[in-house]
């Protein structure tokens, strides 16, 4: 296993720790993680940098934002720019009688999930929990999951099984979700797995969305993702930051809602 993969790993268990806790002793982490003082100080000081936790007296906390995103809490956080991203993004879906469309993991795209299932033209294809979930509680069968081993902090279906699944499978039009952009020139994943998911999709896909909220501009994620010109369409709300505007028009088509 690369270094990359190990040090992301060993992140992604700090935020599972967290994401049950919400705040635990810096020496507790130590001890459950079997890694040095040192190795654990340099972690949350990157992780604090790209806002998914607060350190403080020895302790650290998992920022409140980023912890509706990875435990899918369903808040009224940004709900209504989430609703209109949904919105619009069904509008830019094709149109045929049987159109497969792929749905990442992402509190958003659950948004668009919840406006899908009572679309008799569209096939989904996703990785997500909840949005299978959407699907098995109004009865529409018109859903493929690609199994795979269920992550807890963010309810999404990942590792071999599920790549090999996407692999197979060619879609009109995959929709992708992000944690977060800061210092990334496209969107960010929280995992290798994540990312890996998020290349298939793009790959087997004939247009590929990208939708989050302008809450996004301000937190990072672990790994790279996909950069902004392999992206057909993002879609976000009017609260995203100029700068951050221009640098993703400079590489794809932008919609603001």
């Amino acid at each position: 296993m690369s270094k990359d993969k190990r040090l992301c790993e060993r992140r992604n268990k700090i935020l599972e720790a967290l994401s049950s806790r919400h705040t635990l002793l810096v020496s507790d982490l130590v001890v459950e993680l079997q890694v040095s003082n040192e190795t654990i100080r340099k972690d949350l000081i990157e992780m604090e940098k790209q806002g998914m936790v607060e350190r403080k007296h020895g302790r650290v906390n998992l920022l409140i934002n980023y912890a509706d995103d990875l435990m899918y809490v369903r808040t009224t956080t940004n709900q209504s720019a989430k609703e209109r991203i949904a919105a619009e993004t069904i509008k830019h879906l094709p149109e045929g009688s049987s159109v497969f469309v792929g749905l990442d993991v992402g509190n958003t795209v659950w948004h668009v999930a919840k406006l899908l299932v009572s679309d008799p033209t569209k096939i989904v294809v996703t990785s997500s929990l909840d949005a299978a979930n959407i699907y098995a509680e109004a009865g529409n069968p018109r859903l493929y999951c690609t199994g795979g081993q269920l992550r807890e902090v963010d309810r999404g279906f990942y590792g071999y099984w599920s790549l090999q699944n996407l692999k197979s499978i060619h879609m009109s039009v995959c929709i992708l979700g992000t944690v977060g952009i800061v210092n990334r020139d496209g969107i960010g994943a929280v995992s290798f797995d994540d990312r890996d998911a998020k290349l298939l999709y793009a790959k087997n896909s004939d247009m590929r969305i990208a939708i989050f909220d302008s809450t996004k501009c301000a937190r990072g994620t672990l790994v790279e993702g996909l950069p902004w010109e392999a992206m057909d369409l993002v879609i976000s709300d009017t609260g995203m930051p100029e700068a951050d505007r221009e640098r993703i028009e400079a590489k794809t088509r932008l919609v603001l809602v």
